[in-house]
């Protein structure tokens, strides 16, 4: 399995994304990225990549981690409509691309005492729950920054990859970890507005005031407090993503009154449903062309000593860094 670091020192420095909704036959263009790195979540697939001759077909809540200097690109059209995030950002730091399986790197992580903070992601894997991820990244999507002097997105693409390295990680976890895994998965596929920590614990067979303290201990929360965490979750995704009314989300959320709904959202996120599905709906969507060759922004400029001009094909000097990254 391929993984790249992400040195967390210093923030990722996002460069430019948004979402690509295609219900025709489509095929991503060939290109090159010379300096920064790419993240594809997939919404809809599949969708057919090919990185470096290796082909790679994308389902929904698969992630795609792309490095620099790297040739990549579609081998062949999606038949079904395809739907995806996409964004681009760079690192402040000198990042490696290595070989290793999910226990080494986990058992490496685990027992190397580094200076500089650091995760790794390999280069596909899938989502067991991704409406947090899902949320996150629509949230760091739309930001109309308007700090000169700093911008959100850059320790919003940071705070995600810690998201994505997270949720890699939990999938690949024993003991107590993979117990409250699995309970957790069970609680998101039986949520109801009626699910007690009764009805979850006699499932799992656990003493309800073990299953709490567990929970508790890996999550940093109890298990109503979870669930009532998933169901604002659910609720966060469909206003973003849907034009649903406030009424008909209370219940797709599993609430039985709106009231009770819309008090419990704005205690948890600040902000009423209405005004959460205002701040976060606009996301730049480009169709039925994919990412845009757009200038790297000064800020970027002025913060990395060298940078390519984004996808101009390599000549054999900068095919060779790629080794070096």
């Amino acid at each position: 399995m391929l993984f790249s670091t992400f040195t967390l020192d210093k923030t990722m420095l996002f460069y430019k994304g948004g979402e690509f909704i295609s219900n025709q036959h489509w095929q991503h263009k060939k290109m090159f990225h010379q300096g920064d790195y790419e993240i594809i979540i997939c919404i809809k697939g599949p969708i057919y990549l090919e990185i470096e001759q290796q082909q790679v077909i994308l389902q929904a809540h698969d992630v795609l981690a792309i490095p620099p200097f790297t040739h990549f690109g579609g081998f062949r059209k999606s038949d079904d409509p395809v739907d995806f995030y996409w964004f681009h950002f760079f690192s402040q730091f000198k990042e490696k691309i290595f070989t290793s399986t999910a226990t080494e790197l986990i058992d490496h992580m685990q027992s190397t005492k580094d200076t500089h903070q650091k995760i790794a992601l390999p280069q596909h894997f899938t989502l067991e729950n991704d409406q947090q991820i899902l949320i996150l990244v629509h949230q760091m999507l739309s930001i109309n920054n308007q700090l000169s002097y700093i911008d959100e997105r850059d320790y919003l693409t940071s705070t995600l990859l810690i998201y994505l390295f997270k949720e890699f990680l939990s999938q690949n976890q024993t003991d107590e970890r993979s117990k409250i895994n699995y309970i957790k998965e069970w609680i998101r596929v039986n949520i109801s507005a009626t699910l007690s920590v009764a009805e979850i614990s006699t499932h799992v067979h656990l003493n309800p005031d073990y299953l709490t303290r567990l929970f508790k201990k890996y999550t940093g929360m109890t298990t109503l407090q979870y669930l009532n965490h998933l169901k604002i979750e659910v609720a966060s995704l469909l206003l973003i993503r849907t034009e649903m009314s406030i009424k008909q989300i209370a219940t797709a959320a599993y609430f039985t009154d709106p009231k009770v709904f819309a008090h419990k959202f704005k205690a948890t996120t600040n902000l009423s449903p209405t005004d959460y599905r205002k701040s976060y709906r606009l996301v730049h969507q480009n169709n039925p062309h994919i990412d845009p060759q757009i200038p790297i922004p000064k800020r970027i400029e002025d913060i990395l000593d060298y940078i390519p001009e984004n996808g101009d094909l390599p000549d054999d000097d900068a095919h060779t860094k790629r080794s070096t990254q």
